[in-house]
């Protein structure tokens, strides 16, 4: 009776377990196929599940380790990061194991990369030679509005200093001419009294001879 059981025990768990390795390579499978679709998500799902019943299954993790780099080198490219993507595939291309598809996909896809790189930078090179050549050209523009300026604010200076000056030289002359007219006005006011006192002086001279002359009579 005893060993009926064992036997039934035997039995169940050879059955289980051929179940169980036929599920992790049906999952295996199953992950590889997405990995090569570029799924790389749900190829990432699938063989984790693979890795959880069995953590000792190197190609299980080779092709995980490639979903989850070609994924990031996928990512980087967008970004125009060339240089994270080809490090991503220089891992994928030094795993042991998984997909050889992956893998010489890897490899055309660094190409491409590093040539996009070259460009991307010579171009970037060129952006900041032009920034310069435009930031040169836009501070030569400035230097010489302002020298403009300078050179107009001079001239309205000295333009106002001009009329500064002419208004001074009116004022010095309009002096002149009024001090020449005081004495004009003063001289001309001697004259006329010189007479009228001669006159003045003969009228006196006249009325004092004048009783002399009725006192001879």
């Amino acid at each position: 009776m005893k060993q009926k059981k064992i036997l039934i025990l035997m039995i169940i768990t050879i059955f289980f377990t051929g179940c169980s390795a036929f599920k992790k390579d049906e999952l295996l499978n199953e992950g590889k196929l997405a990995l090569e679709k570029h799924e790389y998500t749900k190829a990432q799902d699938l063989l984790s599940q693979v890795l959880t019943a069995d953590s000792t299954n190197e190609n299980a993790r080779s092709m995980y380790m490639q979903a989850v780099k070609m994924n990031d080198a996928a990512e980087y490219e967008e970004k125009q990061n060339y240089d994270k993507a080809i490090e991503c595939l220089n891992v994928i291309e030094n795993l042991k194991g998984g997909s050889s598809e992956i893998k010489k996909e890897a490899s055309k896809k660094k190409k491409e990369f590093i040539k996009l790189n070259e460009e991307y930078k010579k171009s970037q090179e060129e952006r900041k030679e032009n920034a310069k050549d435009v930031s040169s050209k836009e501070q030569y523009k400035l230097e010489q509005d302002a020298l403009k300026e300078n050179q107009k604010q001079d001239a309205l200076k000295e333009k106002e200093e001009q009329k500064a000056q002419e208004e001074e030289n009116n004022q010095q002359d309009n002096k002149l001419e009024n001090t020449q007219g005081d004495s004009s006005q003063e001289n001309t006011g001697e004259v006329i009294q010189t007479p009228s006192n001669n006159q003045s002086q003969s009228s006196n001279t006249n009325q004092t001879h004048q009783p002399q002359q009725e006192s001879q009579i």
